[in-house]
């Protein structure tokens, strides 16, 4: 606000100025010069009367002579003053009409509003720096799990388009430079509801910059950022940087994880999937040689991965210094079939188009599979844009960075508990694996589900007080009860984790005792998880399932019953 004024009275200055000298002098020189009344007396005008004249004479709107009709020598005046009024009022009207389509002066009011709107944000919200594909994805992701998101972007255009959405209508969004430590303050930094920060930029400096200067800024709040670079991943985590998402190490990640383990790689797809999308089957990538086309940052780490599989794998490259570590590599590009036969497409088991450029991953998996059509193909995507493209070139798998991105921020801003389940996963057996997937296929009906927290302390869950209250036992099976059937019936979810203190127990049995401040996942339908969150803010339900009896609503009856055990 105080911007907003400093501006307008800066511009406004001399046409004020001018104003008022003009309409200050006409107002005088009116009291000064003699008129007439109706009988030819001499009488001077008022200064209400002159105040009065002169405004409706310089804004031309003219309602007469007051309070009699005026002399020769006052219409004189008038025909003097007339002109300077008129001519200060529109330098005055259009100095304000430029004010208001200056560019900077609309800058300063977007921001005050946006600043307003942030500060008048009631609930807990994440700062979202970047609205790229990546950075939509994540506010979309947000706003579905009930929590609220404060956007900088530095493209205006992409808040243009935010704007007219209907789902982001109502957030806050500012187009500046988001590594502007202003801009970070202004967007609620500081404010006691920021619940963290997320950046989603796709230029590792500008992430690095935001993360640095939130850290130094608010310490203990949380950072998630994006960083395709090494040098620059670990930058941000020497200075304590909360999690750091790097989509090409992860993507590779999942690539051992399908090699070494297909359960565990489907189980891990399952839940990470977007809610309501087709469950993928079970993906088994052949363990043969295979080809690499391009060896920058992701190719790379893919090739890394093979190798540590213990697979064979030939690079194909068109830059010599990034062939030159791996022996047997072919010089030339993907896109053309004699360098694929040179690398001998005939007998590999899969291929990997990783390049930089979408339309040359597309033409290495079209020309590789027109040469090879049993080829396992995975392709590297760059631009959401080319979504459709890329289902339909026949690759199995497809590395599309700003979904890997979205999809590990969400896991773990919004369900924290989800990266301990995966890292539990990933460390057991595969009959763990077989067992959870067995639980979640026999309630999943097909899609992928909603993930869910439960806080058995959380002051919303009333019912969950009332039996402690009651001094019933409430017991895991009870929280999954279908009360809406009369026979018994299980809602369709899994409980992935229940966490209490520093124990944590992976796919509890429906027998399992609750104790307050226990933590819960749970993994479903949005069906089950509507009803169980309906059932933990009414007592009387919960009641009903803890103890397979109807419960009375009305709190006189159930102190007559708590008297009467």
């Amino acid at each position: 606000m105080n911007d907003i004024v400093w501006l307008t009275m800066r511009r406004l200055r001399t046409p004020l100025i001018v104003m008022i000298l003009a309409y200050f002098l006409s107002v005088m020189a009116m009291v000064l010069v003699p008129g007439a009344d109706t009988l030819g007396k001499p009488v001077r005008v008022s200064f209400l009367d002159a105040a009065y004249f002169v405004a409706v004479m310089s804004t031309t709107i003219g309602f007469g002579e007051i309070p009699y009709p005026f002399t020769d020598a006052q219409r004189l005046l008038v025909f003097l003053i007339i002109f300077p009024n008129v001519v200060a009022w529109l330098y005055s009207i259009g100095t304000i009409l430029g004010l208001f389509l200056d560019a900077e002066f609309r800058g300063v009011l977007r921001r005050a509003r946006f600043a307003r709107r942030v500060r008048w944000l009631g609930e807990p919200f994440y700062i979202v720096c970047g609205f790229g594909n990546t950075g939509t994805m994540v506010a979309r992701g947000l706003l579905n799990r009930g929590l609220q998101a404060v956007v900088l972007e530095g493209n205006q255009d992409a808040v243009y388009r935010m704007m007219l959405a209907d789902e982001f209508a109502h957030v806050p969004a500012l187009a500046c430079d988001v590594t502007d430590r202003r801009n970070l303050e202004l967007a609620g930094l500081h404010q006691a509801s920021c619940q963290g920060v997320i950046v989603t930029t796709n230029q590792d400096q500008a992430n690095l910059t935001i993360a640095i200067t939130s850290k130094l800024l608010r310490p203990k709040l949380p950072v998630f950022a994006r960083s395709e670079s090494e040098a620059v991943s670990d930058n941000m985590a020497s200075f304590g940087t909360d999690h750091l998402v790097n989509p090409y190490a992860i993507f590779a990640e999942r690539l051992f994880l399908a090699l070494s383990s297909p359960i565990k790689y489907l189980v891990q797809d399952w839940l990470i999937s977007v809610p309501g999308s087709a469950l993928r089957e079970l993906l088994e990538p052949p363990r043969g040689r295979w080809i690499v086309c391009g060896a920058g940052r992701f190719g790379s780490r893919m090739a890394a991965q093979l190798k540590r599989s213990g697979l064979p794998f030939t690079v194909v490259e068109t830059n010599p210094e990034r062939l030159a570590p791996y022996p047997g590599g072919v010089l030339g590009p993907g896109t053309e079939a004699p360098t694929l036969q040179e690398a001998g497409i005939g007998d590999a088991a899969g291929i990997i188009a990783g390049t930089g450029d979408d339309i040359d991953n597309l033409s290495i998996a079209m020309t590789a599979l027109a040469l090879n059509e049993r080829l396992f193909v995975v392709a590297r995507q760059e631009m959401q844009a080319n979504d459709v493209l890329f289902d339909a070139c026949g690759a199995k798998l497809v590395a599309r960075r700003g979904l890997i991105v979205a999809r590990r921020i969400l896991a773990v801003t919004t369900t924290p508990l989800l990266p301990v389940f995966l890292d539990h996963l990933i460390g057991q057996a595969d009959e763990f694996a077989e067992h959870a997937a067995t639980r979640l296929r026999a309630v999943l009906d097909g899609r992928a589900p909603s993930l869910w927290a439960v806080r058995m302390d959380d002051p919303l869950n009333v019912g969950v007080r009332t039996a402690h209250e009651a001094g019933i036992e409430l017991r895991l099976g009870h929280l999954s009860r279908n009360l809406r059937r009369e026979e018994e019936e299980q809602l369709a979810c899994v409980c992935l984790v229940l966490e209490r203190d520093s124990e944590r127990v992976f796919l509890p049995g429906d027998d399992y005792p609750l104790r307050d401040g226990d933590r819960l996942l749970y993994a479903g339908r949005g069906l089950a998880r509507r009803e169980m969150l309906r059932m933990l803010g009414d007592p009387v339900w919960l009641m009903n399932a803890a103890t397979g009896e109807p419960w009375p609503r009305s709190a006189v009856w159930r102190l007559f019953g708590r008297l009467s055990r």
